[in-house]
């Protein structure tokens, strides 16, 4: 059996923004990220999921270093990208690739799609205008889109055919790591599927790890292979697709996996109604963050903060998972 190839790891990853809170008065620190753990492998898909403001969209701009990480570590081919000066950040930045959440904002719609797809390259190659638009041509091709396509505008296209220009871009510079924000939210669901299996046809072809941010837990039971819950700047639950949701096992896990629609009567599950909202993370409840709306919550999870524990081989972070499962 062959050892994966990492391509990427986080280790204790954090992003903490300084807020104002008014006139004189001094400034309070949201932690968006809060030490998060993980290892991209080639060729796997691991999938963020969690409510709104839980951390995922933070977590996006770390890894495409669109912004830099307050404190932990991010390897990428030898390097700690959170620690590297502007040239090694130059140089590893086209190995990460995003493919955003709407098609309609993220192409500029002044622009030809050829030469949409030749910028990367004009900024990164060393290459001819011949060898430029030569694999412009070869990447509309493997993302389902016709030669004649290459001089039309975005605005020219239905949703499904942006978001595969949008992919073909993402492809240009042969990344190692793409980073896909809701990257089928905005379409028609008779849509999703395609993209969703191009996306997986274009991995099994290139070995590229995707790093995909959802909500929708349909569509991450299609596509990855692991799955990490987050809740409030933190992993809460970490393991493979099959086990997490044939049995998830923090409360958390449990209560979003029963708000997904089911067509199978018999894989539905009894709603789980948690009260309140997600918590400011100006102002984080001490001990366990899920310990507001947690029906199975005690003292000490008022109190002390749950590390990420192996558990059923996958990794937790709740004092009463045992109990409770």
């Amino acid at each position: 059996m062959t050892t994966p190839t990492v391509l990427l790891e986080a280790k204790n990853l954090s992003k903490h923004y300084a807020v104002s809170q008014g006139f004189l008065k001094p400034k309070a620190s949201a932690r968006a990220l809060d030490g998060v753990s993980f290892i991209l492998t080639a060729g796997k898909t691991l999938a963020v999921v969690g409510e709104s403001g839980c951390g995922k969209s933070t977590l996006a701009r770390q890894i495409t270093m669109i912004e830099p990480p307050t404190g932990g570590a991010l390897w990428m081919g030898g390097v700690n990208i959170a620690e590297a000066d502007r040239a090694t950040l130059k140089r590893v930045r086209p190995l990460v690739q995003m493919v955003f959440q709407n098609p309609y904002a993220s192409l500029n719609p002044r622009k030809k799609i050829g030469a949409m797809l030749e910028e990367p390259l004009e900024i990164n190659r060393d290459l001819s205008k011949a060898e430029r638009r030569d694999k412009a041509l070869a990447m509309m091709q493997q993302v389902g889109l016709r030669p004649e396509h290459y001089g039309r505008y975005p605005h020219m296209f239905s949703g499904g055919q942006r978001q595969r220009i949008a992919i073909a871009r993402a492809l240009m510079l042969d990344p190692t790591v793409i980073v896909a924000d809701e990257p089928v939210s905005a379409l028609d669901v008779s849509i999703q599927a395609q993209v969703l299996n191009l996306l997986m046809d274009i991995q099994q072809a290139s070995g590229v790890a995707y790093l995909f941010i959802s909500h929708n837990l349909a569509v991450v039971e299609h596509i990855a292979d692991e799955v990490m819950v987050m809740y409030l700047g933190k992993a809460v639950e970490h393991g493979g697709k099959a086990e997490l949701f044939s049995r998830p096992l923090h409360p958390y896990t449990k209560a979003l996996l029963a708000s997904t629609p089911r067509i199978d009567p018999s894989q539905r599950q009894e709603k789980i109604m948690l009260p309140g909202e997600l918590p400011s993370p100006l102002a984080p409840p001490p001990g366990c963050a899920f310990n507001t709306r947690c029906p199975f919550a005690v003292e000490r999870c008022r109190i002390e903060v749950p590390q990420l524990e192996p558990i059923e081989g996958r990794l937790v972070a709740c004092h009463r998972v045992a109990e409770i499962n």
